[in-house]
């Protein structure tokens, strides 16, 4: 389980979540009532899968914005 203790990137303080060795990745974040959890295929030992994970949250995160 991770904290975010500072802000860095698309998340604020406070979201918590897992990123799983197969391909998953799960993230609740309480400052904007919001809750993912993308499942995959494609284990972290591919070379994109990382970047399928990020561009997930990137994503989910713009959409707050628009």
């Amino acid at each position: 389980m991770a904290v975010r203790t500072r802000r860095g990137g698309y998340a604020p303080i406070g979201q918590f979540g897992w990123d799983g060795g197969s391909g998953t990745s799960t993230y609740a974040d309480p400052v904007n009532g919001l809750t993912g959890i993308p499942l995959t295929q494609v284990g972290m030992s591919a070379p994109n899968s990382a970047h399928l994970i990020h561009d997930f949250w990137t994503t989910l995160y713009q959409a707050l914005d628009n």
